[in-house]
């Protein structure tokens, strides 16, 4: 969907299509699977750092038409609270989004880049009766954690990328991402003034990282 592709470029600085995309939306597809969910999610944190935005939805091709694009407030329901908290939460639905019928029950998990949150997976079901269990959170917070390393490796990625194209890379995001922007230029500004000195570039490093051992 144009859309989907659109919040996920936007926010995450990731294709849908691409490989880093589909990676994610199999994780979200699996994590549903998994725990019984008719539908799963992938909401993305907004630059602010106040609200979700829905990026991909699976099991409804309807519902991620209508939930794409539409936002929740961090701290607010089931899912703003699994942001607010970086924990994940289970209950019923207590803040709705437009949608044809209503979750029975919620789980969400948020989804960290280091310190960083970058998003909120979530699964729901609408079986009557029908609840999460302790098991089923312990799950998803794996999910989404290993949904974070996707996303943080394809930042760390188009940044080097970006620099050894001399190309301006993607803006860094927190304290703890322009600090690795800061280390990488470095080393990038190092090689590039003497490019036969690779050598004595990764000698200096391996030393370095002995002495902070």
């Amino acid at each position: 969907m144009a859309k989907t592709s659109l919040v996920m470029e936007t926010f995450l600085g990731v294709s849908s299509g691409s490989p880093e995309g589909r990676v994610l939306r199999l994780l979200v597809e699996m994590g549903a699977q998994f725990v019984g969910a008719q539908e799963g999610s992938l909401l993305v944190a907004d630059k602010n750092g106040r609200e979700l935005v829905f990026a991909m939805t699976i099991g409804s091709e309807s519902s991620e038409r209508t939930l794409v694009g539409q936002r929740v407030q961090v701290g607010k329901g089931i899912v703003g609270l699994a942001a607010q908290t970086r924990e994940v939460q289970i209950g019923a639905p207590t803040f709705g989004v437009r949608q044809r019928e209503a979750p029975r029950w919620i789980l969400a998990a948020p989804m960290l880049v280091g310190d960083r949150l970058a998003g909120v997976i979530t699964a729901v079901t609408f079986e009557k009766g029908r609840r999460f269990e302790r098991s089923h959170a312990d799950l998803y917070g794996r999910v989404a954690a290993v949904a974070g390393v996707v996303v943080d490796q394809h930042r760390r990625l188009a940044a080097v990328e970006a620099l050894r194209e001399g190309r301006r890379p993607p803006a860094a995001r927190g304290a703890t991402e322009r600090l690795d922007r800061e280390i990488v230029e470095t080393v990038v500004r190092l090689i590039r003034a003497k490019p036969g000195a690779k050598a004595a570039v990764a000698h200096l490093l391996a030393a370095l990282e002995s002495l902070i051992e």
